[in-house]
C-alpha cells in the first residue's frame, strides 16, 4: 500500500462520517422532511416506530463502520474478526430496513419518472460502495488482505 491510500481512506471515512452526522441532525431536527416524515408515520400507529428504530440503527452502524476503515488503513487488528462480521451483517440488514423514507419518496418520485426507480439507488448507494468493501474485507479476509500488505 503506498503512502497516500491511508490518507485517501481516512478522507473517504470522514466523509462517510459527515454525511451520517449530518443526516443524523436532520433526524432530530423538528423541521426537517424526515423527522416530520416519522412523526406522521408514528402518529397514525405505534408499530411505525419500528420504521424509525430500523433507521436511527442504520445510521448508528454507518458511523460505527467509519472505524474498520481507520483500523484497516492503518493496518491495526482490533476486536475479534466475528464481532466485525456480526457488526457487518447488521449493517447490511438494516441498510435494507432502515430506509422507509427514501424507499417512500423514490416510490413517489418514481410516478412521475419510472426510470428514476434504477438510477437514483445507484446514486443513493454508490458512495457507500467503498465502505462496503473494505468492511467486508476487514471483517472476513484480514489475514489474507493484512499479509499482502506487509
Amino acid at each position: 500500500m503506498s503512502k497516500r491510500m491511508p490518507w485517501l481512506w481516512m478522507v473517504y471515512a470522514v466523509l462517510v462520517a459527515v454525511f451520517t452526522v449530518r443526516e443524523t441532525y436532520y433526524l432530530f431536527v423538528p423541521d426537517s422532511e424526515i423527522s416530520l416524515y416519522f412523526l406522521i408515520l408514528r402518529a397514525f400507529d405505534p408499530v411505525f416506530y419500528l420504521a424509525y428504530a430500523a433507521y436511527v440503527l442504520r445510521l448508528l452502524l454507518t458511523l460505527i463502520h467509519c472505524l474498520p476503515i481507520w483500523l484497516y488503513a492503518y493496518r491495526i487488528r482490533f476486536l475479534p474478526t466475528a464481532f466485525w462480521q456480526y457488526l457487518f451483517f447488521g449493517r447490511c440488514l438494516f441498510e435494507i430496513l432502515g430506509n422507509a423514507y427514501e424507499i417512500t419518496s423514490l416510490v413517489a418520485f418514481s410516478h412521475n419518472n419510472p426510470k428514476l426507480v434504477w438510477i437514483a439507488p445507484a446514486i443513493m448507494l454508490s458512495p457507500l460502495i467503498p465502505s462496503y468493501i473494505v468492511c467486508y474485507w476487514y471483517a472476513f479476509g484480514q489475514e489474507k488482505v493484512f499479509a499482502k500488505m506487509e
